[in-house]
């Protein structure tokens, strides 16, 4: 299997489990804490950009695109199925509370900036991993200069 197929199957596999975490986040950020929501849809996406950070860059980010599709499309369509059983059984123990308009676009441009992140941790550790390659070979390519220098065989 080829390194662009085994990300994809990655990426498959957390927006699978990412899509119905989407809308736990959903009901949390409206009923518990918006905070404590946030903060679970962070800690998710850093987990889902390390581990799609072993590929190389061009195929974590097909993998991160394809993860966020799954996730984000099979989020909403769960939380249009799901969300009025979702109210049905919490109002039965407590009050549920609705987001308005403004505090429901307030969750969708924090969730689409976590997504952001996910292409930005991934770029990141691209360059960071292009960068010490490039010392690497910076330091091999001294060592022969400095040992051709001092070597008798120009003599």
């Amino acid at each position: 299997m080829t390194n662009n197929q085994q990300s994809v199957k990655s990426a498959l596999r957390y927006g699978f489990i990412g899509a119905p975490f989407l809308v736990f986040i959903y009901e949390c950020y409206a009923n518990v804490m918006p905070a404590i929501a946030i903060a679970m849809a962070v800690g998710g996406i850093v987990f889902v950009a390390v581990r799609l950070c072993k590929y190389e860059l061009s195929d974590g980010l097909s993998a991160g695109a394809f993860f966020l599709v799954i996730s984000a499309g099979l989020g909403l369509f769960l939380e249009i199925m799901l969300h009025d059983r979702i109210v049905a059984f919490l109002e039965k123990s407590s009050k549920y509370f609705h987001l308005d308009f403004k505090e429901t676009i307030m969750f969708v441009v924090q969730i689409v900036l976590c997504y952001v992140l996910l292409f930005i941790i991934i770029i990141g550790k691209a360059g960071v991993r292009a960068a010490i390659n490039k010392i690497k070979n910076n330091g091999e390519r001294s060592a022969t200069f400095i040992e051709n220098a001092f070597s008798e065989d120009d003599e």
